[in-house]
C-alpha cells in the first residue's frame, strides 16, 4: 500500500485529536471529581451509581426524617405520661390526707378545692399535640380526646367490663330515729360516664355464672322515691334478683341474692345513650364501639396503633392510645370522694341546724325537746356512717391511684423502651448511610492524585504527537528534486 502524506497527514490529525480528546476527559474527571460525565461513558459504573444513589436517599429519609419524627413523637408522649403521673401522685397525696381522723370541715374543704383543680387538669394532658396532630388520639390524630366546648352529640355507646370494674359502695340510709339509720355495701358496675340518658336492657348483657334466678333490670333516679338503693334492698323473692341503674350517677346497683355472683362477674356489656357533653369529658370513640347518632358515624374501640417505617421492612409503634393511660376510672374515683366529703359536710351541717333548733325551743317542751333530740340522735348515728364511709373511700383511692400509677409507669416503660430501640436503630442506620456513601464514592469519585498524574501525562502525549506532526509534514518530495 502506498503511504502519501495526505494519509500521514490525515493520521497525525486523528492522533493529536485523539490525544486531546483524553486529555479533555481527563480535565473532565478532575475538575468534576467524578469517573464519569454521561451513562454511555461506563454503563457498569452508572447502573451501580443509580442503586447506590437510590439507597443513599431512602436511608437519608429514614435518617432525617423518619426517625427523628418518631423520636419527637415519642418525647411528646412521654412527657404527657409523666405529666399525668406527677398528677396523680398530687392525688393520691391529698388522699392520704383525707385519712385522718383529725380533719376539720375546713381542711376537707382544702381537698375538695384541692381535687377539684387537678381533675381540671387529668385529662387536659391528654390532648398534647406533636405538629398538630394529637400523639394520643391513634388513627384521629385531628381529634382531640376530650371535648374543647360544650356540645348536644348522641352517642350510642357500647361499654365492656371486667372484674376490676366490678366494686363496693356504702350506702347509708338516714332515718328519722337511729333504728331506721343504717348503713349496707351495695355491689355495683360503674359506667365511665354520668348523667346518663337512657340505658337500652334489651342489648345489654350480664353474666353471672353464680346466679340462677331471674334479673329484674330496673332504671330509677336518684330523686325517685324509694330511691334506687331502697328499690334494691327490696328482692322480689328469695330466687330473684334486681339491677338498678342510677341515670344521675352512672352506676348500676344489684340486690344482696345477686352481690356474690356480680363479684364473679365474667363478662358485662352495656348499652346505653348520652347526648349532653361539657368541656374536659372525655370523648366516647376513642375508648368504646359507638356510634355517633347526629352526625351518623360509626367508631371502634380506640383510633389504633401508629406505626412508621424507620427501615427497609422495619417499622416501629410510635404512639400510645388514650385508653392506655388517661382512663375514666381516674375522675370518676376522685368525684366519688369529693361526694363523700360533700356528704359529711351536709350530715355535719344538719347536726348542728338541729341542735340550734333544739335550742330555740322552751325547756318546759319535753315532747318537741324529745322529737328533736331523736332526730339529733340519729343524724349523729348517720354522721358516724358517712364518716366511715369517706374514710374507708380515701383509703381505698389510695390503692386505686397506685394501681393507676403503675399503669402509667407500664405506658411509660412501654415509651422508653420503643425509644431505646429507636436510638439503636438510628445508630445502625448511621452507620450504614455512611457505609453507602463510601460505596457511592468509590463507584463515582475519581483518584484525584492517580488523575492528575494521568492528565499531566496526556499532555505529554499531546505536546509530543504535535512536535512529531510538525517535522513530519515539512518532509515533502520538493525536497528532493
Amino acid at each position: 500500500m502506498r503511504i502519501t502524506n495526505k494519509i500521514i497527514q490525515n493520521n497525525s490529525l486523528n492522533n493529536i485529536n485523539t490525544n486531546k480528546q483524553l486529555e479533555d476527559t481527563l480535565s473532565t474527571m478532575l475538575s468534576s471529581n467524578k469517573k464519569i460525565a454521561r451513562p454511555s461513558d461506563d454503563p457498569i459504573i452508572a447502573l451501580r451509581s443509580l442503586r447506590l444513589r437510590t439507597s443513599v436517599n431512602q436511608v437519608t429519609q429514614y435518617v432525617e426524617k423518619n426517625v427523628e419524627d418518631a423520636k419527637s413523637w415519642l418525647t411528646v408522649t412521654e412527657s404527657a405520661i409523666g405529666t399525668l403521673s406527677e398528677i396523680i401522685t398530687d392525688v393520691r397525696k391529698q388522699y392520704v390526707k383525707g385519712t385522718s381522723d383529725t380533719l376539720k370541715p375546713e381542711d376537707r374543704t382544702i381537698i375538695t378545692d384541692n381535687l377539684e383543680a387537678l381533675a381540671a387538669e387529668i385529662y387536659n394532658t391528654g390532648n398534647a399535640d406533636f405538629a398538630g396532630r394529637n400523639v394520643f388520639a391513634g388513627y384521629r390524630t385531628d381529634t382531640t380526646i376530650t371535648f374543647q366546648k360544650q356540645e348536644d352529640i348522641d352517642y350510642t355507646i357500647t361499654e365492656t367490663f371486667d372484674d376490676v370494674t366490678v366494686d363496693t359502695v356504702q350506702y347509708v340510709n338516714q332515718g328519722a330515729t337511729e333504728n331506721d339509720t343504717f348503713a349496707t355495701d351495695f355491689v355495683r358496675i360503674r359506667l365511665s360516664y354520668d348523667k346518663i340518658d337512657s340505658i337500652d336492657w334489651t342489648e345489654s348483657s350480664f353474666d353471672l355464672p353464680n346466679f340462677s334466678g331471674t334479673l329484674s333490670m330496673r332504671t330509677v333516679s336518684s330523686s325517685d322515691s324509694p330511691d334506687p338503693y331502697q328499690v334494691a334492698l327490696s328482692d322480689p323473692s328469695p330466687a330473684d334478683g334486681v339491677a338498678v341503674f342510677i341515670p344521675e350517677t352512672g352506676e348500676i346497683i344489684f340486690s344482696k341474692d345477686v352481690a356474690n355472683s356480680v363479684e364473679d362477674v365474667a363478662d358485662c356489656s352495656v348499652v346505653y345513650n348520652r347526648s349532653k357533653w361539657v368541656k374536659g369529658e372525655l370523648r366516647p370513640e376513642h375508648y368504646f364501639n359507638c356510634k355517633d347518632n347526629t352526625n351518623n358515624k360509626e367508631y371502634k374501640s380506640h383510633g389504633g396503633e401508629i406505626q412508621y417505617n424507620i427501615g427497609v421492612n422495619q417499622s416501629l409503634r410510635i404512639n400510645t392510645t388514650a385508653d392506655e393511660c388517661f382512663r375514666h376510672d381516674i375522675i370518676r374515683d376522685l368525684q366519688d370522694v369529693i361526694e363523700a366529703i360533700k356528704d359529711v359536710n351536709d350530715a355535719e351541717e344538719r347536726i348542728t341546724k338541729l341542735k340550734s333548733k333544739l335550742d330555740e325551743l322552751d325547756v318546759n317542751d319535753t315532747t318537741g325537746r324529745a322529737a328533736v333530740q331523736e332526730e339529733i340522735d340519729a343524724a349523729e348515728k348517720a354522721l358516724t356512717f358517712i364518716n366511715d364511709k369517706m374514710h374507708k373511700l380515701f383509703s381505698k383511692s389510695i390503692t386505686k391511684a397506685d394501681n393507676y400509677l403503675d399503669k402509667n409507669n407500664i405506658a411509660l416503660t412501654d415509651c422508653g423502651t420503643r425509644s431505646k430501640r429507636l436510638e439503636l436503630i438510628e445508630n445502625r442506620l448511621d452507620t450504614q448511610l455512611g457505609s453507602l456513601k463510601e460505596l457511592k464514592s468509590e463507584n463515582e469519585d475519581a483518584d484525584l492524585a492517580e488523575t492528575a498524574i494521568q492528565m499531566k501525562s496526556a499532555e505529554y502525549s499531546y505536546n509530543a504527537s504535535l512536535m512529531a506532526t510538525s517535522k513530519i509534514l515539512q518532509e515533502t518530495l520538493l525536497n528532493y528534486i
